[in-house]
């Protein structure tokens, strides 16, 4: 399988905005909180000592075509230079997209990768695209290097939350009820448009409390 953008993610704000996509655990070396890994053969999941709660993009992936899709994404980006990156992004980068989210399963595992996806933003100045990571000792590293169209989040819950403080970065926070985002001063992206265009931080109300998933894992 060759890789590819998909699209499909009916909560965000354009219905018709595009995702990249990697298998969550295996691509994510800044998680503790949400560390999660779906079997790449059967989809089986295994949980984390240090897990509170579940990742909803490793559910996704005991559907054998989701786990083909962000393998294939995987293979094509791991152990790549920075311009080998931006070149496999670029071969595939969809036609007349005006928005993209980098990563609804998985995130940024290496320096070059993070970089290289920083060249395919400004190679198109026109898309807005935005993402969420824990990978943010990569985002630190590059901090001046980021291009206007790409709207950054941290998200709290792993192995290096004290770079959010440090660096005053905007951040992502789960919460498990809307009482305690308000007890936080903190208003819930419900389908992404504070994560793609605004400037403060927020909250994000945790996938299996969340009114909108709930006929979806039963």
């Amino acid at each position: 399988m060759e890789p590819a953008f998909t699209t499909g993610n009916t909560y965000l704000f354009d219905p018709k905005a595009w995702t990249w996509n990697l298998p969550s655990g295996f691509s994510c070396p800044g998680a503790l909180e949400c560390l999660t890994y779906a079997n790449r053969k059967t989809g089986k999941q295994k949980n984390t000592k240090n897990q509170r709660f579940r990742c909803y993009a490793a559910v996704t992936e005991r559907f054998p075509g989701v786990r083909k899709r962000v393998w294939a994404n995987f293979d094509s980006v791991k152990n790549k230079s920075k311009d080998e990156v931006t070149s496999v992004l670029e071969s595939c980068f969809p036609k007349k997209a005006k928005h993209i989210r980098i990563h609804a399963n998985g995130d940024f595992f290496s320096q070059d990768y993070f970089d290289g996806w920083l060249q395919v933003c400004r190679n198109n100045p026109d898309v807005v695209f935005w993402a969420f990571t824990k990978s943010v000792p990569f985002w630190v590293n590059s901090i001046d290097k980021i291009p206007p169209n790409l709207n950054m989040q941290a998200s709290y819950g792993g192995k290096h939350d004290h770079l959010i403080d440090e660096y005053g970065l905007k951040y992502a926070l789960l919460v498990f009820t809307e009482a305690e985002a308000k007890e936080k001063d903190l208003i819930i992206d419900t389908d992404d448009k504070l994560a793609a265009y605004g400037n403060k931080s927020f909250a994000l109300l945790e996938n299996f409390s969340n009114p909108r998933n709930k006929n979806k894992n039963k």
